[in-house]
Formats: C-alpha cells, sequence, structure tokens
C-alpha cells in the first residue's frame, strides 16, 4: 500500500513539474524579446545623441560667426537682432505747427508784415500757414557708446524763410557725427551743420516762451556748417569751441580760405546759469545776416545769455548782443555796429496755462543798416498765452507791437491803393498771432 502511494505522488509531481516547465517556455521567449528591443532602443538613443551634440556644435559656431559680425546680441531672454539694439539707441522727437497772423493796418500802410522772415517766419499778412513740421532723430555718445549722430529735418514756412527750396520741400537745419574722445571727462566732436550756441531763442517753436521770435533773434546767426568741441569743465561749467565756414552764411562750400571761430563757456547752477560766448571771422556779401550788404566783410559777435527759475512757476531769461561788421569800403554799409537787449519770462498760473512777455530794445548805426542817414532804433513789447489742451498740443495767442524811433525803419510798402508810391511813414506796427502745435 505504502508502495502505492508513493509512486501517485510521484507521478503527480511529475505532471506538475512538467506543465510549470510548459508555462515557462514563453516567459523566457518574452523576457528575450524584451531584452532585444530595450537593446535596440538604447542604441538608438545614442545614435540621436550624437546627432544632437553635432547640431548644437554647428549651432553654437553660427551664433559666434553672427556675433562677431553684430548681427545679433545675447541677452537674458535669448538672441535678438542687433538691428532692434540700435533702433532703441535712437530718440526720436519734434513738433508741427500751424498758425495764422494778422496785422493792425490802416489805409496809409497796407501789405506784408514789416521785419520779413526773420522775426515772423513768414511775412503774409492775414495768412494761415503750416510753420514748421519738425523731426529730430538723436543718437547720444556716452562712454559705454562712443559714436553717435544728430540730424533735424524741417519743412514749411520755416524751411522756406531760412533756405529751404520751398514751404513745402524738406530743409536740413543740422546734422552731424559725433565722437566722445577718452581725453579727461570726454571731450564730444560733432562734425557737419550745427545749430549756433548763441542766444535765448530757438528756431524750433516750442521752444520759446512766444510765438515769433524777437528782433534781437535776427542779429544772431542760427546754424554753422564745420565742427566743435564740447567738455565739461566741473559738474556745472561746461566749455564749447568750433571752427566754422562763415558766421551767418551757412553753406557747404566756403567761399574763401578764411573760417570764423566761435567758443562759449555755460554755467548751470540748479535755479539759474550764465552763458558767455563769441563768434568771429569772414562772412559774404548779403549772405543772410544783417550788415555786410555790398562787400565781404569780418564779423564779431559777443553774445551773455542769462537764465533764472527763481521759483517752479516762473521762467525767466535775459540776452545781450554786440555786433560789428569791418568792411573795405565805408560806402558799402559793410561796416558798423549793432547791439541789443532783450528780456522774457513766462508765469504758470496754472498746471495748464501760462503767461509769457518779452521787451527789447535794438539798435543798428547808420553804416551797419546799409548807409541810412540815422541809426535805427527799435523797442519792441510782446505777450503771449499759452495753454495745454492734452499732454502734447498746446494754443497760444500772442499780440506783439513794434516800434520804431525814426521813421519807417520798417519798409512798409507804399499804399499803391491810393496811388502812393513813397513808403509810408508809420513808425510801429502791431501783430496778432494765433497758433496751435502738437510736440512729441
Amino acid at each position: 500500500m505504502r508502495s502505492k502511494m508513493i509512486i501517485v505522488a510521484t507521478a503527480v509531481a511529475s505532471l506538475v513539474l512538467a506543465s510549470q516547465m510548459a508555462a515557462a517556455d514563453p516567459v523566457q521567449e518574452q523576457l528575450r524579446l524584451m531584452e532585444q528591443r530595450m537593446a535596440e532602443m538604447e542604441d538608438r538613443l545614442q545614435a540621436t545623441s550624437s546627432e544632437l551634440r553635432t547640431a548644437k556644435a554647428v549651432v553654437d559656431e553660427q551664433q559666434v560667426l553672427l556675433s562677431d559680425a553684430g548681427l545679433v546680441d545675447e541677452s537674458d531672454s535669448g538672441i535678438r537682432s542687433g538691428v532692434s539694439d540700435f533702433i532703441e539707441m535712437i530718440d526720436v522727437s519734434g513738433v508741427i505747427a500751424a498758425s495764422y497772423n494778422h496785422r493792425v493796418v490802416d489805409s496809409d500802410n497796407n501789405g506784408d508784415l514789416a521785419g520779413g522772415n526773420l522775426l515772423l517766419r513768414h511775412p503774409d499778412a492775414d495768412t494761415f500757414s503750416l510753420d514748421q513740421f519738425w523731426i529730430t532723430m538723436d543718437k547720444p555718445v556716452n562712454e559705454e557708446s562712443r559714436g553717435g549722430f544728430h540730424v533735424e529735418f524741417v519743412t514749411g514756412q520755416t524751411a522756406d524763410a531760412y533756405g529751404g527750396d520751398g514751404a513745402s520741400e524738406p530743409y536740413l537745419y543740422s546734422g552731424y557725427v559725433s565722437y566722445l574722445a577718452p581725453i579727461g571727462d570726454g571731450v564730444q566732436i560733432d562734425a557737419g551743420r550745427l545749430a549756433t550756441p548763441l542766444g535765448a531763442e530757438v528756431l524750433q517753436t516750442n521752444g520759446n516762451f512766444n510765438i515769433t521770435q524777437g528782433n534781437l533773434f535776427a542779429l544772431q546767426p542760427v546754424t554753422h556748417t564745420g565742427v566743435a568741441f564740447s567738455t565739461p569743465i566741473t559738474d556745472e561749467v561746461s566749455a564749447t569751441f568750433g571752427v566754422v565756414n562763415e558766421v551767418y552764411s551757412d553753406t557747404f562750400t566756403s567761399s574763401t580760405v578764411d573760417k570764423a571761430y566761435f567758443g562759449q563757456v555755460a554755467y548751470a547752477g540748479d535755479s539759474y546759469g550764465v552763458n558767455v560766448g563769441f563768434i568771429t571771422g569772414n562772412d559774404t556779401a548779403g549772405a543772410g545776416g544783417p550788415g555786410c550788404a555790398g562787400a565781404d566783410c569780418a564779423v564779431t559777435i559777443v553774445d551773455v545769455v542769462l537764465t533764472a527759475d527763481p521759483t517752479d512757476d516762473l521762467s525767466l531769461w535775459a540776452n545781450f548782443d554786440y555786433v560789428n561788421n569791418t568792411g573795405n569800403d565805408y560806402t558799402t554799409g559793410a561796416n558798423g555796429e549793432a547791439w541789443g537787449i532783450a528780456g522774457a519770462g513766462r508765469y504758470a498760473v496754472t498746471e495748464k496755462t501760462g503767461l509769457s512777455t518779452r521787451v527789447e530794445y535794438v539798435t543798428l548805426d547808420e553804416d551797419f543798416a546799409g548807409g541810412t542817414n540815422d541809426d535805427v532804433e527799435i523797442v519792441s513789447l510782446t505777450g503771449t498765452v499759452d495753454h495745454s489742451l492734452t499732454d502734447n498740443l498746446v494754443v497760444r495767442g500772442e499780440v506783439r507791437w513794434d516800434n520804431s524811433l525814426e521813421d519807417n525803419a520798417f519798409g512798409f510798402p507804399p499804399d499803391t491803393t491810393l496811388g502812393g508810391t513813397d513808403p509810408g511813414t508809420k513808425e510801429d506796427q502791431v501783430v496778432l498771432m494765433a497758433e496751435i502745435y502738437y510736440a512729441f
């Protein structure tokens, strides 16, 4: 009996073992296949990694080439165009201004505005005008970027009055290249067409308290073509020196080998400033400046400007000029002297509204005035109110009175409507002006 039990147990164990061995064969096959697939995947990953390393090396090499060429720049946000960086360094500003003027006249003295373009930007009485569309592009220099440039274009009546080919043609007011030389605290060198450093008023309308420029402005040059050197001496004092073609005549081609030289020392404090400057040298006859009517002459101008901001609401300036012409022939009107003084101020009545005034006295001796029989003396008084409609849009109204202490120094035209042939004897004129401008 016992032997039978052993035989049965042995048979059952054999059957169980055989069934387990039969089941193990498929599992082993599956494990083998999995190991084969994993090996294939590992080979593919190694190949992909090698390709990625190669591609990265190519990208790095291209990045180095582009960076060396200055076409791209690396920043925290990744790679960006160098052109975008350049555009971000450019400052763009400007103004567009339109106006209307009216000269108060009587039947004996009609005609256009006396004083001409130099004082009023356009002499056409009772006329709407696009005074100026002004745009400025400036890439300033600094220790990190020592090269730069500056350019200003203007069109409208201002361009026509100051050397443009017409009111609709653009006029290059200034344009120069700059370099900040690493000398001392830095010497900035500007070469090209330069705005004059002289005077308190400027040609760009939103840079002045009043709509019109004053009579003293007509004694000063506007722009020069040449080279200027400027440097800070202290935190408050700076100096400028320049060599240009001529004093008044801003020409790209000098008519003589003689040149003009200018200089200025400026002090800028917290609440007031002082500028003392001069220009001396050659000027061409009839080139646009006062005097030198019939011959080339030597011109010297001394200019002093005082500025003050005694309160947050009040701004003031005073300007003195002395001009001396020396020519070869006293009969040509190329010799003589002129001088003038002007003062102006603006008071901010509110954050949006201001009141401005300007008073002037200018005198020209008879030789400077072109050989007239008498000296010319002119006094002027101007009042202006301005109001900001928006942050950038400003309207202004102005009343201006000019009075000549000699008969008809303004050169009023004859009253041809009444058959007259001689200029009128009116000694003063009153001009009403309205202006709106948008500055950006």
